[in-house]
């Protein structure tokens, strides 16, 4: 045989491995069969989806998350319907108004609008510097956001001609309730804490929260009594206008993310799936409570017999509330 043929024999039996294992990976690979995507994305709640906030109007529940979801449900809860706003920020607070309008702020600085059917939403760009944080609705129809850089921006009365306040000092407002036509509480980093007696024309500092604490969560029965929650778990209560503060004992350590009335009793929501209920001067966890490892982040009242809670990888669930461990 000559030296050629030898050579080209060689280089057959080279190729030849490479070139079956080519022909059996193509005779092994099925069809790809996209059946279970497409049925994932035809549900209304997707496994990945990530709730950051929820409000109602008495007739419809929002809830917003990331990439711009918006899920809206008619009969509390039971089905959704899914909207996706044409933005890829994430929308991290929802409000409604009186009037049943609803408005929701995203990361890229837009307030997104919607009347009372939750279906078209109508977007307006904020003209700050400043990162929003949580939004809510005054008694005369004003939504209010609460941003960085110690910043309240409002609207009017139509929810036109957003207005910016600003206390001067280098930090977030994180939360803001409004308990009549004239009174509100804003609660903020390093433990600052403000009050209006004047719908907002102006706003007064209180007495700091002790140890700079941050409250990631507020909520205030009256002008002089109130709860802030953050980190570790952590639960602070006064009953004289924050004068003073009491650490609240509690089951777990895990961060709370909210705090939710419904009638006479509190509830708090957190990480690693925590639902606690204030018995007496204790939080004890609610024992029908989803399972996750993700968090909750919110829960919505349904009469004095249920809460909606929401949070990660799309939770959605109804919990059973009972009528003992009422807030003291």
């Amino acid at each position: 045989m000559s030296n050629h043929h030898r050579t080209e024999q060689r280089n057959r039996w080279r190729y030849t491995p490479w070139l079956l294992l080519a022909l059996l990976i193509s005779g092994c690979e099925a069809p790809l069969d996209l059946t279970l995507v497409e049925r994932e994305i035809q549900k209304p709640i997707y496994r990945f989806d990530q709730l950051k906030a929820a409000a109602s109007n008495h007739r419809r529940i929002i809830a917003v998350g990331d990439y711009g979801t918006v899920l809206t449900s008619l009969d509390k809860g039971e089905t959704w319907q899914r909207t996706q706003l044409p933005t890829n920020s994430s929308l991290v607070a929802v409000a409604s108004c009186e009037d049943g309008s609803f408005a929701a702020i995203d990361t890229v600085r837009k307030v997104w609008i919607s009347d009372a059917n939750g279906s078209e939403w109508q977007a307006t760009q904020l003209e700050t510097l400043e990162s929003p944080m949580a939004v809510t609705c005054d008694p005369r129809g004003r939504f209010w956001i609460t941003a960085s850089f110690s910043t309240l921006i409002h609207s009017d009365e139509t929810q036109a001609n957003w207005q910016e306040i600003s206390q001067q000092e280098d930090m977030q407002f994180t939360s803001i309730q409004w308990l009549d036509r004239d009174n509100g509480v804003v609660t903020g980093e390093f433990g600052s804490l403000y009050f209006t007696h004047d719908g907002g024309e102006s706003w007064e500092r209180g007495n700091d929260i002790p140890n700079e604490f941050y409250p990631m969560a507020a909520w205030f029965r009256s002008l002089d009594e109130g709860w802030v929650a953050g980190l570790s778990g952590t639960i602070l209560h006064t009953k004289d206008r924050g004068e003073t503060w009491h650490r609240q004992a509690s089951v777990s350590k895990a961060p709370i993310y909210n705090l939710i009335p419904q009638g006479d009793r509190l509830y708090a929501t957190g990480d690693n799936g925590t639902l606690l209920q204030l018995q007496g001067d204790r939080w004890q966890r609610v024992p029908d409570a989803p399972r996750l490892f993700s968090y909750l982040i919110t829960a919505i009242p349904q009469g004095d017999e249920r809460l909606l809670v929401m949070g990660g990888r799309g939770t959605i669930s109804p919990i059973a509330t009972p009528a003992e461990g009422a807030v003291q």
